[in-house]
């Protein structure tokens, strides 16, 4: 009896995770019920949290400050709607933070299933790879765009590199990858059964099909990191990818070469893109020594192209060719544009404030690096701190490390 009320407690604990995930699956099929299910998520999310806990005096004051600096940013909208929409995301990590510290103790619980949630992703990904060869059509979860000036139709998300891009049930191939990569290094410190190495090259195998290069990227650097006593046996690397590029086909190494050219063009030679931009308009906000803002819903955030701010005119914004983007796809330039200078690092310490927790084991401090490192780098080129399945994927384990007692903790 007291197993069978174990296992219905821990089911209830995950309910407000698995909404996240189920949410998003239906934000795309039915785009209108996207906000309402959100708002919804993130009120389950934060509900317990006022029934029992009292929440850490750091962390307290940390939000009162931020809620001070997020009132006058509210406040200098140009439109009170699109301040509501956008403003209600800046809640989004601070409730799944909330929910992490009111299950502090449930490491185990959350390990466990996200281990196994980033399987039946897997699993999901071979069969989108079967059906997409037979019949590209067939792929549910894919998103039409029509683009009048070139006359046809596009679908998201497309292929890089002539592969197509794993998303499995989470849609998105960003936050497939964040998952995998997640999966691994939770699996490399707290599990430790008999499936222990076929999770790793599974988890390691799912951030490159994920072809995010933001992903791939850290978690190479994570690995060099962790493995520079082993540098060595990288060197093998450089070779093996050399002659993997001269032996896959013309037409996927004509697609790589386009790929890297356009990216060095659009981020690094030229800087034509939406993101560039966003980040010219943050360095320009700074120059200026912007304290309080120009407002929530102003800037970077659906709401402010929802509602047509007139700040993209007032500071000729170009959107190049990504005009069809609800976002500039960059959070911190959104953040900082619309919070000011103040009210930004005010957030962001808010998010940070569980670093300054007292006597933490090396483990822990390696841990929430990856956690903070992934999450904060990928919002250079994302809005991943606005999405609810990446911080489901991310800081949610944030205080649940710093609680944990153990070393060890799935053994089998």
């Amino acid at each position: 009896m007291k197993l069978k009320l174990k296992y219905f407690n821990d089911f209830t604990l995950l309910i407000p995770l698995i909404m996240v995930f189920v949410g998003e699956i239906v934000s795309y099929i039915y785009p209108f019920l996207s906000s309402p299910i959100k708002v919804l998520t993130c009120v389950m999310l934060i509900f317990p949290i006022w029934l029992k806990i009292k929440i850490p005096s750091k962390l307290l004051f940390a939000l009162l400050v931020f809620i001070f600096f997020f009132i006058i940013a509210f406040t200098k909208s140009f439109n009170y709607k699109a301040a509501l929409e956008d403003g209600i995301r800046y809640f989004f990590p601070i409730a799944v933070l909330l929910y992490g510290y009111y299950n502090k103790h449930k490491l185990n619980l959350f390990v466990g299933f996200i281990i196994i949630f980033t399987l039946l992703n897997f699993l999901v990904q071979l069969n989108n790879y079967y059906y997409y060869y037979i019949d590209p059509q067939r792929q549910w979860f894919y998103i039409r765009y029509f683009i009048e000036s070139q006359n046809k139709t596009i679908y998201w998300p497309a292929k890089t590199f002539g592969v197509l891009r794993a998303t499995g049930l989470v849609i998105f191939f960003g936050a497939f990858g964040i998952l995998n990569f997640m999966a691994f290094w939770l699996t490399y410190y707290y599990y430790f059964g008999r499936y222990r190495k076929l999770c790793l090259v599974i988890f390691s195998l799912g951030v490159f099909i994920s072809t995010s290069f933001k992903t791939i990227g850290f978690f190479l650097i994570t690995l060099v990191i962790k493995y520079y006593k082993k540098l060595k046996y990288l060197l093998i690397l450089p070779p093996v990818a050399i002659c993997l590029y001269f032996l896959v086909g013309s037409e996927i190494r004509d697609s790589i070469e386009k790929s890297i050219e356009i990216r060095l063009r659009l981020y690094v030679t030229e800087g034509n893109s939406a993101r560039s931009e966003s980040y010219r308009a943050m360095f320009n906000e700074f120059k200026d020594f912007n304290l309080l803002g120009e407002g929530i819903g102003v800037f970077g955030g659906p709401a402010s192209t929802k509602y047509n701010s007139p700040y993209y005119d007032e500071i000729d914004f170009n959107w190049y060719d990504t005009t069809l983007l609800a976002t500039t796809d960059t959070y911190y330039p959104h953040l900082f544009v619309e919070m000011g200078i103040l009210g930004g690092l005010s957030y962001l310490f808010v998010l940070l404030i569980p670093l300054m927790y007292r006597r933490m084991r090396y483990d822990k401090l390696e841990m929430l690096c990856i956690v903070y490192g992934m999450l904060f780098f990928d919002s250079l080129f994302s809005f991943s701190l606005n999405n609810l399945v990446m911080l489901t994927i991310t800081i949610l384990f944030v205080y649940p490390i710093l609680y944990n007692k153990q070393k060890t903790l799935l053994e089998e």
